[in-house]
């Protein structure tokens, strides 16, 4: 049986997106700040914070390799390999006593992210075209949200028997090697490729027009705004004492259900909502950030995980949509590795901003930290209705 009749298959769509439920291994772990602050009192909050953001830089790196990688060793070699790392690398904090060692384990962590996310992607895109392409990518968006919830959870439950054990969760990285390595292709021929059908008639262009750079900006925004939520919510949950470190891991699973709820809903959500889309979601974000620097009760801020898992589950996708509106088949892998970069690029520099935020304001406590999170979520907002403006008054002329 060729590739291109296995692609029909159950085993192979589940094999196909396996490498997806990897996606969320370090934004999971956010939880784990807490515990992290009384393993190691001698560290400081800034370092203990870079513990979730260490692997965005080598993630964005990587993101900038993998095609290269997948060329010279093949898609699904890179998988393999991602996908060995990311189990490796993630249970290594399980053995060591030394912060700046698990620091380390958190870079190749990074990399093999980097390596899955825009690989797993492509190679959707290189077996399906059309309304199944479509559907599968938005079973990957929702795949992402169930991982979120299901690590996040399963972090929250091992955190009861020991802040190491929570690592335990990097295992799963040995189903998906098992899957790729069993069901996926070693390689890709273009009569089984998708993406090769009659592009002729497409430009070949590789540059990104301003409307895609725009898109980028707006991006790295978006993930400092998220900063609150990534590094400072369970911080700030603890700090306010209104629960503990498992109580915050629950909080945020209704962060990740939410998204994954309004993920899933993206379809009909746009139809009603059209242009609409990203400010509605933005603003969503914006309030859920500022309940959380305004209140400080178990009730307000199960509310606000709602507002912004809302906005983040409607707002992800509406930004994937948008930016391939402005693309061909050319340069749209590289729009999409470049606004995912955006977002690597801003979860890495985010603690850092934060904390010289911190210092200028003279506040350093985690709730303090959701006013920044709720000024660059404001800055998005500002800059999508601006977009929204640009693109209305741009179809006035061409009515005109």
């Amino acid at each position: 049986m060729s590739s291109s009749d296995k692609r029909n298959t159950l085993i192979f769509k589940v094999a196909l997106l396996s490498s997806t439920f990897l996606i969320t291994g370090a934004s999971a772990t956010s939880v784990l700040l807490p515990s992290l602050t009384k393993a190691f009192p001698e560290i400081s909050k800034a370092e203990i914070q870079s513990f979730f953001s260490i692997t965005a830089l080598p993630q964005f790196l990587a993101l900038l390799l993998a095609g290269f990688l997948a060329s010279k060793f093949g898609k699904r070699n890179v998988i393999l390999f991602g996908a060995l790392l990311w189990t490796i690398s993630g249970l290594l904090p399980m053995t060591l006593d030394n912060f700046p060692a698990i620091l380390i384990s958190r870079i190749f962590l990074g990399v093999s992210l980097g390596l899955i996310q825009p690989i797993g992607t492509s190679m959707i895109a290189d077996f399906y075209t059309g309304d199944q392409r479509a559907a599968l990518m938005g079973i990957k968006s929702a795949i992402i949200g169930i991982s979120g919830t299901v690590l996040t959870y399963a972090i929250g439950i091992l955190l009861t028997i020991g802040w190491r054990y929570a690592f335990l969760i990097y295992l799963v990285g040995l189903i998906v090697f098992l899957l790729t390595l069993l069901f996926l292709p070693r390689h890709i021929t273009s009569t089984e490729t998708a993406s090769n059908i009659s592009t002729d008639s497409v430009p070949e262009s590789k540059h990104l027009g301003k409307e895609i750079i725009t898109w980028v900006v707006l991006t790295l925004f978006f993930n400092l705004g998220q900063g609150g939520i990534n590094i400072d919510f369970n911080l700030a949950v603890v700090e306010q004492h209104i629960t503990n470190a498992t109580g915050a891991a629950n909080m945020m699973v209704i962060y990740s259900l939410f998204g994954l709820i309004t993920g899933l809903l993206f379809g009909v959500y746009i139809k009603f909502t059209k242009n609409y889309g990203g400010i509605i979601a933005a603003g969503l974000f914006l309030i859920g950030n500022l309940i959380v620097a305004t209140t400080s009760t178990v009730t307000t801020y199960n509310i606000a995980m709602i507002f912004t898992g809302a906005g983040f589950g409607l707002f992800m996708p509406y930004m994937l949509t948008t930016v391939n509106k402005h693309t061909t088949v050319a340069n749209s892998a590289y729009a999409t590795s470049a606004t995912t970069a955006a977002a690597s690029l801003g979860n890495f520099v985010c603690p850092y901003v934060y904390s010289f935020l911190a210092k200028l304001c003279g506040n350093d406590s985690s709730q303090f930290a959701f006013y920044f999170s709720s000024a660059f979520t404001l800055v998005l907002l500002i800059g999508l209705v601006f977009v929204y403006s640009s693109e209305k008054h741009s179809a006035q002329q061409i009515i005109a």
